[in-house]
């Protein structure tokens, strides 16, 4: 397996040297052919459109509509999607690939640092991240271990200081609290976690990165762990920092920042429309800067599973990862047992599809229908018109796992939404990718403290902070 992803990661870094740039339907693209018929109306839980809301999204619509995104300029050499996305997982530290000079150089090193590449064998391959131990890390500076909301499960965050520590989850001079959250079998060690991380500390911001359920190197208590729409660990965690400014009197009411990634940024982002105007008021959440947000899950997966590369690559991936946690859950919550209720194990295990076993093991363990439920409830499109703090969007044209047809700009304010959602869709980057950025003549990559797409992000939340 391991030889298997270097050899496709070189062979992409190749092809991308020699080809011509990709055009619209070309590649392993099939959106042409695929036909997605609209969704029904989604069973949701949106902050009711009261006057309350409107003020807030009046009040803050400007700062997002006022903020001026960059262009993320790849070489062209090395602009492919799929290079991006596997590139993303494996080269983002390297400076060398993160930023490019124009030119056959900036080639010449890309191809020399994936050829250098050495994978742990315990590394797994994710759409979102490349994970070694996931119970240890040199980056943070300490793990909390929070007790869920229903007290019969856990999930641990790890927080890293922008200053000298003053209390739990604040430093002495920061400017506020970052919370960060992970994609799809992530956590807070995977490269991105800790590139966002330097991007927001950089700017004095404090971090802290939810380990959702299960990914903190610790199984679980209970059956499950969590999903696209997971919001509760989310909310859980800002009421624990809400009670911090009445429990401890070293603890500062500071501004309150989201981000995320993939299935971390539908979730902030879902999360945020849940609330509504109560992220303010009850949470001091000033706003949000997320990458990959899926919006639609249920066009998603049709395009995601298309044959061709997405198949042979990226949902076959998905699809044995899935089995495996269908495999881990029968065992620790089902005592082994093939015949328990509480999913459909056989289908599980015999699905060819991602559709499939998200439709035998997820849809029942979290009381959906079946997918199509889980999809139409749990998708951030449909919460927008209720995120009420100001909120930045980055997203790909060309990212592998969501069909390019769906663009939601009506739900921005550059589509004349009340939304304070400023969303900017890049013709490059792939899925999280956004690496061999070029770099202006009198830049240099030392001058860089993360890549280019959690810098963009971190720009979007000083913007928010010094329009407010």
């Amino acid at each position: 397996m391991k030889n298997c992803i270097l050899l496709v990661l070189q062979l992409v870094a190749v092809a991308s040297c020699f080809s011509a740039p990709s055009k619209p339907g070309s590649s392993f693209s099939t959106s042409s052919s695929t036909t997605i018929p609209p969704p029904l109306e989604p069973r949701r839980n949106v902050a009711s459109p009261d006057e309350d809301l409107r003020k807030m999204q009046q009040k803050h619509r400007p700062i997002a509509a006022s903020f001026t995104p960059s262009n993320f300029n790849p070489h062209p050499a090395l602009n492919n999607k799929h290079l991006q996305t596997i590139g993303g997982v494996f080269l983002r530290k390297n400076l060398d690939c993160a930023y490019v000079k124009e030119g056959v150089g900036g080639i010449t090193n890309v191809l020399q640092a994936v050829a250098s590449i050495a994978l742990p064998s315990s590394t797994k391959l994710m759409g979102d991240e490349a994970l070694g131990d996931d119970s240890t890390s040199t980056f943070w500076d300490e793990r909390q271990r929070i007790t869920s909301c229903c007290s019969q499960d856990f999930f641990s965050v790890d927080i890293k200081y922008a200053s000298e520590r003053k209390t739990t989850l604040q430093s002495v001079e920061s400017n506020g609290l970052v919370v960060l959250i992970h994609g799809l079998e992530s956590n807070s060690n995977s490269s991105l976690s800790t590139d966002m991380a330097a991007a927001y500390l950089n700017d004095g911001l404090d971090v802290v990165c939810i380990n959702f359920r299960g990914c903190c190197g610790s199984p679980n208590d209970t059956i499950g762990g969590y999903h696209l729409g997971f919001t509760d660990d989310l909310k859980h965690f800002l009421k624990i920092i809400s009670n911090l400014w009445d429990e401890d009197e070293l603890f500062e009411k500071r501004p309150i920042y989201l981000s995320g990634f993939s299935l971390g940024a539908n979730v902030v982002t879902k999360c945020l429309g849940e609330l509504g105007e109560a992220a303010l008021t009850l949470y001091n959440i000033h706003g949000a800067a997320v990458c990959g947000a899926p919006f639609d899950c249920e066009r998603n997966i049709k395009y995601f599973e298309s044959p061709g590369f997405n198949r042979a690559v990226y949902s076959q991936n998905f699809l044995k990862t899935l089995k495996k946690r269908a495999q881990e859950q029968l065992d620790q919550h089902c005592d082994g047992d093939p015949n328990t209720t509480a999913f459909d194990y056989q289908r599980a295990m015999a699905a060819t599809t991602v559709a499939e076993v998200e439709n035998a093991f997820i849809a029942p363990i979290y009381g959906f229908r079946d997918n199509i439920d889980y999809y139409r409830c749990t998708s951030c499109y449909y919460y927008l018109p209720g995120v009420a703090v100001p909120l930045y969007i980055i997203n790909a044209q060309d990212d592998p796992f969501f069909d390019p047809e769906f663009y939601p700009i009506e739900e921005t304010v550059d589509g004349g939404s009340l939304a304070p959602v400023k969303l900017l869709r890049t013709k490059h980057g792939g899925h999280l990718g956004y690496l061999f950025h070029q770099l202006e003549e009198n830049e240099t990559s030392q001058d860089k403290e993360a890549s280019w797409m959690p810098l963009e992000l971190a720009r979007f939340i000083r913007h928010v902070r010094d329009s407010q």
